[in-house]
């Protein structure tokens, strides 16, 4: 009889036994090929973006793609209207971050803060080469500190718009990537039409955005910022960018002054190209949507004379994760071909990888019943963009003193020693 009880208790403790370590293989949500998790348990991830509802309905369709290759793994997708990032920091001090941001230019901020975590580990783990995925300078545009904080997603180059109207009646050959800097003012002067002595046609907006100065101060070989992260704005190469800029419009007259821009209601580059009332702009991916709406216009793209910069995005994962393996998983399938084939096939951006770029989807897209020249992005070098965490603090102080040198107010010498005495109180 003591046998049997001893015997009976032993197999209850076994089965419990049995049972708790099912539960804690169950409950553990590590990753495996193929799945969610060892046990194929369900994970639940949030997700934040910003954009329209017809973006959302673009990302939507995108991580359906991903559900086929992880079907245990379910993501709310969270469209974030407003300030994105106040939004979200808000979740994050609240303990309601989510498991995968989409961030821009701003990432560094969260990962100097800790809020987002590095991917390498995560990246070799689960075998993703990223040379074979990004160029190098796609990739590099979310590095921090000499890790990958985010995957890219989306990375169109500026790339320069030019009216091909315009270039045949001057007689201009069409821009190539092989142009210079002295290139784009040539040919802008000869754009640029005067009747009864009032320009009626600019050659080129120059603008005081900061990515048209920017990436003037890199095609001259100089930068905001050196290795150690100390102010380089009062040097040769940001000395010449901004003289030839403000030589373009006040010296030459090839392009708007601040005051001939006002006279046309502030518009800015995109409207006064699409008018006709200039031959050249630089500028983003989003101006090929705009324009494949407008009709009478004969335009195309051509890669910048040089380096210059991209307007990114990509996908990150949060430090407050509970699943940050599950959430690797979904943001390196995002950006294979197959999940971004919705982005390309809907004209949403650039894709930042090396298979979208080159796609014949995306080389051979229509835009107003058209073919452009869409190799102009993958055509472009991208420079190491001067992102950090006191980026904000930068660019104000940058601005601040830029806007009055564009206006023609305030002598070259001047802004640049201003702008590198304030920067170096940031970067003490």
């Amino acid at each position: 009889m003591k046998r049997r009880s001893f015997g009976i208790i032993s197999l209850l403790v076994l089965s419990m036994l049995i049972g708790l370590t099912a539960c804690g293989s169950k409950d553990s949500g590590s990753s495996a090929e193929g799945g969610a998790g060892t046990s194929g348990k369900k994970v639940d991830l949030s997700m934040t973006i910003w954009g329209s509802e017809d973006e959302k309905k673009i990302y939507q369709e995108r991580l359906d793609i991903v559900k086929k290759t992880y079907p245990d793994i379910n993501v709310k997708l969270n469209l974030v209207a407003g300030d994105y990032d106040q939004k979200v920091q808000t979740m994050i001090a609240g303990g309601t971050a989510p498991d995968i941001m989409m961030i821009a230019e701003n990432y560094q901020a969260y990962a100097s803060k800790n809020q987002i975590i590095p991917l390498d580990e995560l990246i070799q783990k689960n075998n993703v080469n990223m040379s074979e995925r990004y160029t190098d300078d796609i990739a590099n545009l979310m590095k921090y500190d000499g890790k990958q904080y985010g995957m890219p997603d989306r990375a169109g180059a500026m790339v320069l718009f030019y009216n091909k109207d315009m270039f045949d009646k001057a007689g201009v050959s069409y821009p190539t990537k092989d142009w210079k800097q002295e290139d784009l003012l040539n040919a802008a002067q000869k754009l640029t039409i005067k009747e009864n002595g009032k320009t009626v046609q600019w050659g080129y907006y120059p603008g005081s955005w900061w990515p048209q100065w920017m990436q003037l101060i890199y095609q001259n070989g100089g930068s905001l910022l050196d290795a150690d992260n100390k102010p380089t704005f009062d040097s040769e190469p940001v000395r010449k960018a901004l003289q030839f800029l403000n030589d373009l419009t006040f010296k030459y007259g090839a392009g708007p002054t601040p005051t001939e821009i006002a006279d046309m209601g502030n518009i800015g580059a995109d409207p006064l190209f699409a008018q006709g009332k200039i031959a050249m702009e630089t500028t983003g991916f989003w101006n090929i949507g705009s324009l494949a709406k407008v009709q009478g216009i004969n335009w195309d793209i051509a890669p910048i004379w040089g380096e210059t910069n991209a307007f990114f995005n990509g996908f990150t994962i949060t430090n407050a994760s509970k699943h940050k393996e599950e959430a690797f998983k979904v943001i390196e399938a995002l950006t294979t071909l197959d999940a971004q084939m919705p982005m390309i096939e809907k004209g949403q951006d650039a894709p930042a990888t090396k298979a979208g770029l080159s796609s014949d989807k995306f080389l051979n897209a229509e835009y107003g019943g058209k073919k452009i020249n869409m190799a102009a992005f993958s055509e472009s070098k991208i420079y190491a963009e001067p992102l950090n965490p006191q980026w904000n603090e930068m660019m104000k102080v940058i601005n601040d003193k830029l806007g009055v040198y564009f206006n023609n107010k305030a002598s070259l010498d001047d802004t640049v020693t201003s702008i590198q005495s304030g920067l170096e109180k940031i970067y003490k």
